[in-house]
């Protein structure tokens, strides 16, 4: 994804940047990460909930000890039945991290998931 950011950015104004007078690192500085910023913004935020999601792996390759968040909440189903409080404040507290940083982030993302789509 990122790379196919960097690669729409026109090449006009990399070239009047450089008729400027900036060297390399200005040029990434301040035009190709202003340009690419809802790329990264996109990027990052899918990364997250990807990296998020592996409640397979965290449930079927920790110890209880070490377990992380994904398998606690797992962790209120037993043969008992669900213990549906803690279940929902664990999982509340799961996703909020994910929704802040999504909705604080919304403008970039839809930007960037856009960019190429309409020209």
């Amino acid at each position: 994804m990122i790379y196919s950011f960097f690669r729409d950015v026109p090449k006009d104004i990399l070239e009047a940047d450089r008729m400027d007078g900036a060297n390399t690192q200005q040029e990434l500085i301040h035009v190709l990460l202003p340009l690419a910023l809802p790329g990264l913004a996109s990027t990052a935020l899918l990364s997250i909930i990807l990296s998020w999601n592996e409640a397979f792996w965290s449930l079927n390759l920790t110890t209880a000890n070490a377990a992380p968040l994904t398998a606690f909440i797992a962790s209120f189903s037993s043969s008992q039945g669900l213990f549906w409080a803690k279940l929902s404040a664990a999982s509340t507290l799961a996703i909020a991290p994910i929704l802040i940083f999504g909705w604080l982030s919304q403008r970039q993302l839809v930007r960037g998931l856009t960019f190429g789509a309409v020209k």
